[in-house]
């Protein structure tokens, strides 16, 4: 029973970050057409914003380099502190995003 309760507590928390990058992305998009491009202070190139657990964030699609803006870390950190510090946890899959490995 409690393998059943945690499938089910991982699909809650997989639908709600589902939709909290939906809603971020739809920001995003706003955003874009409003200003211009980030450029990246190690390459020079365009930054890329990508959508993490509903934070959007700086990303160099050269060098990997994140920036974050006033408040997103510790909104990434709230979230964080949510998780349960575990394989497929929040912070877990934080990591995990941000290094890009399967």
């Amino acid at each position: 029973m409690s393998k059943g309760f945690d499938e089910m507590r991982k699909a809650k928390e997989e639908s709600y970050f589902e939709k909290k990058n939906r809603e971020a992305l739809a920001r995003l998009a706003k955003k874009k057409e409003e200003e211009k491009p980030r450029i990246s202070p190690v390459s020079g190139e365009p930054m890329e914003q990508v959508a993490l657990h509903g934070v959007v964030i700086d990303k160099c699609p050269v060098s990997g380099g994140i920036w974050l803006d006033a408040g997103e870390l510790e909104e990434l950190m709230d979230i964080a502190a949510k998780g349960e510090g575990k394989e497929g946890s929040t912070v877990y899959s934080f990591f995990k995003s941000l290094t890009g490995t399967p």
